[in-house]
């Protein structure tokens, strides 16, 4: 018998986590052909995000050698970011591909000022700070509504396959291809990166135009309460989900351990292993190899293992390679290390990305996704400021060693209670909370 929750709604119990629950609206073998356009536009998309990533720095240097002033571009990005909640309710609002059109087409436009503005010497570093929020805030919002259209277009036994290859694509060409090469292109001349951006922009909505898609139209799920009232929906889901809101804060404290990894590996590879600077791209190319293996191997281990036993896993596998990474002087073992590290990092996130695409009601899983992604991102600056001033008073290896501690004390602590939870037999979709009630 269902227990009552501070909701007011009954709990749910959660499916097994070796089984994939059905999505709420069947999607049969024929729609998985028209994932390939996903997939290309995804490509081209990534691509273009990761020549962007770097040339924004850049071009924030360009105007100042402030360090307060260079961190506010880092920092107005991630509060964009962190307007995932609203781009949920977008998702549920409006037709789910329209939106991924609109929210490219935005972009566009706004890379393009950048280009226009560098190419006529007229952009401001204040320019530089609000487009870098509305990025942030158009790259949170696309992701949210991405996960949520693709069940639309993926049957849901093949998932865990599909975020897999999505994963693998981002770690190629975002950040093993797309940031290398927006320094290489701002160094010929800054306007390029941008230019590059915005025609990966314009690919992108060219294939989510593309005729055959056209018929997978998400139908808004009717009218609603005011935005406020539809986030307040997904927070409330989340919260009375005991499974769902301890993974959201499982990835959360994950990525605050793992932020030492992207502000450190510089100065690690320089410093520690006392390297040369362009060995930095041997262990980019490491991570990505790693991350690609996890990535395209999830599927695998869902059906070996199960979805959740893979994902305590991963944790752990985490936090070893950490430990490893951070006590070791030998560059081949860090490198291995840094591999496996990419291989945890995707295994878990196309685990727990298909899990959530398969258990969350259709209508309501854009707003739930936006809610859980808040979640696991507004501790990551944090951890990033937690870590350099470690490293500024000890040796910049501790805090990577202490990512590894806080990881391996993170799957010991959760993941018990974790593979208890998805023990559970399945029972009837929990209903949406009473707190926010459809029209």
């Amino acid at each position: 018998m269902a227990e009552v929750n501070s909701t007011g709604g009954p709990e749910r119990a959660v499916p097994r986590a070796d089984v994939a629950s059905p999505a709420p609206t069947p999607v049969g073998d024929e729609t998985w052909p028209h994932f390939g356009r996903l997939w290309l536009a995804s490509a081209v998309s990534a691509l273009g995000d990761g020549v962007r990533n770097a040339a924004l720095p850049l071009l924030a240097f360009s105007f100042t050698d402030n360090p307060v002033l260079l961190s506010l571009t880092t920092i107005v990005t991630a509060l964009g970011m962190m307007m995932a909640p609203i781009g949920g309710v977008w998702a549920d609002i409006f037709d789910r591909r329209a939106l991924l059109i609109a929210i490219d087409v935005c972009r566009f436009a706004v890379v393009g000022l950048i280009a226009l503005g560098v190419l006529t010497d007229t952009l401001s570093l204040v320019f530089v700070y609000i487009a870098a929020a509305v990025l942030g805030m158009g790259e949170s919002v696309f992701l949210v509504t991405a996960q949520a259209f693709l069940p639309k277009v993926v049957p849901a036994e093949r998932m865990t396959t599909a975020n897999g290859r999505l994963h693998a694509v981002q770690v190629v060409l975002r950040d093993s291809i797309g940031q290398p090469l927006g320094g290489v292109l701002f160094a010929l001349t800054a306007a390029a990166p941008f230019l590059l951006d915005g025609a990966s922009f314009l690919l992108g909505v060219m294939l989510l135009l593309f005729p055959f898609l056209r018929t997978l139209r998400t139908d808004p799920s009717g009218p609603r309460t005011g935005w406020w009232p539809m986030v307040r929906e997904g927070l409330s889901y989340l919260r009375a989900d005991p499974l769902l809101m301890r993974l959201a804060l499982v990835l959360g404290t994950l990525n605050f351990f793992t932020m030492s990894l992207g502000v450190l590996m510089v100065l690690y590879v320089v410093q520690w292993l006392h390297l040369p600077e362009s060995a930095y791209g041997f262990f980019l190319a490491a991570n990505a190899l790693g991350g690609v293996v996890g990535g395209l191997g999830s599927d695998w281990v869902r059906r070996r293992i199960g979805v959740l036993p893979g994902a305590v896993a991963a944790l752990a596998i985490m936090g070893v390679s950490c430990l490893l990474l951070g006590g070791t002087r030998v560059s081949i073992v860090a490198a291995v290390a840094f591999a496996a590290v990419g291989f945890g990092i995707a295994t878990w996130q196309t685990l727990i990305t298909a899990f959530r695409q398969t258990t969350i009601p259709t209508d309501i899983l854009g707003r739930v996704n936006g809610a859980f992604r808040l979640l696991s991102v507004c501790v990551s600056p944090f951890g990033a400021i937690t870590a350099g001033v470690v490293a500024k008073y000890t040796e910049v290896n501790v805090p990577i060693l202490v990512s590894g501690v806080g990881i391996l004390a993170l799957t010991a602590i959760s993941g018990g209670p974790l593979l208890r939870m998805g023990a559970e037999q399945p029972a009837a979709p929990r209903p949406r909370p009473r707190s926010a009630p459809r029209r």
